[in-house]
């Protein structure tokens, strides 16, 4: 019986096993794809470095993780921000996901789904995966989205999967255009009145964009969720005057990349109810509760698996 489960591989679950392995306590990872690192992931073409996710983080003060990890020199400032700086990371942001991966010893189960968790004799948890397996666990640290959390916990915590029914997501598709500088010419400043574009950045550095190119990173708001056409990269084109000819090509979508509800008034409110109902052995962390940027990700999966190691006594 191991003394954790992690629900879910992605940063904020792979922060937590981070931290448990400092501090020497079995656990186990449960993930429902076949990689980790969740959204967050790196690929390479034509020379440009593109990320699934966000193009830039925005940087608040200091991330101290960084140098734990021996990713002092991993970043590039690209501008300033009102709160910060304006950032991304030189070999993209899986970097970071390669090197915690790299941390972990335990058992990681991969493609494997979680179905419910509840509660079994002696202060101890069940974990019901999907194909049958019952694992017995001490603690528990989930950190899946909302909707799927919500599902989980009904059996362990009625009331606290309630509160997490209506959570809400953005649609939007992620598309990346790599162009020569010389076929592009100049950048409309704004995105037309009549095309859903959530936001539009452009970067250079010849760390993730080759000599004599540019890289145009979008956010389109999709009309149907979960449904991404195969013209959009050309329909943004388009709609942008952007040529039509773009040396690389990508469109990412992930349906809960981009929460609403944790902009929502009394979100916090929500999430300090759901806290109080679930057991001290139990953490429900992650993008989709409180932590808010990439940092609060690593920061707050590192949090949770103390709290629950110290619930254990």
């Amino acid at each position: 019986m191991g003394d954790i489960v992690i629900i879910g591989g992605g940063l904020t679950g792979l922060s937590a096993a981070w931290e448990l392995e400092r501090l020497g306590v079995p656990y186990r990872m449960i993930e429902l794809k076949p990689w980790l690192g969740g959204r967050i992931r790196t690929t390479r073409k034509a020379g440009f470095v593109l990320d699934a996710a966000h193009l830039l983080l925005e940087k608040q003060g200091d991330w101290p993780f960084l140098r734990e990890l021996g990713l002092e020199d991993a970043l590039i400032t690209i501008g300033r921000s009102d709160r910060g700086e304006y950032v991304l990371f030189r070999d993209g942001t899986q970097t970071v996901v390669d090197v915690l991966a790299a941390q972990i010893t335990q058992p990681v189960m991969r493609r494997m789904a979680v179905s419910s968790v509840g509660y079994l004799e002696g202060r101890r948890f069940g974990v019901c995966l999907e194909n049958g397996l019952l694992l017995e666990t001490r603690g528990l640290i989930v950190t899946v989205p909302a909707r799927h959390a919500g599902h989980l916990l009904r059996s362990l915590q009625p009331e606290a999967a309630y509160r997490l029914f209506d959570y809400r997501y953005d649609s939007v598709a992620r598309v990346s255009l790599g162009y020569r500088k010389e076929d592009v010419g100049s950048l409309p400043e704004n995105p037309p009145d009549d095309y859903p574009i959530t936001f539009w950045q452009c970067i250079d550095h010849p760390a993730r964009v080759p000599a004599g190119h540019v890289l145009i990173r979008a956010g389109v708001r999709l009309a149907v969720e979960d449904e991404v056409a195969p013209e959009l990269p050309l329909q943004l084109a388009a709609a942008m005057r952007w040529p039509l000819n773009p040396v690389v090509e990508q469109v990412d979508y992930w349906p809960e990349a981009d929460p609403l509800t944790p902009r929502q008034s009394g979100h916090a409110e929500n999430m300090a109810v759901i806290d109080r109902l679930l057991p001290p052995q139990v953490a429900l962390v992650g993008s989709d509760y409180a932590a808010m940027d990439f940092a609060d990700r690593v920061v707050q999966g590192r949090a949770a698996a103390r709290r629950v190691v110290a619930a254990l006594g």
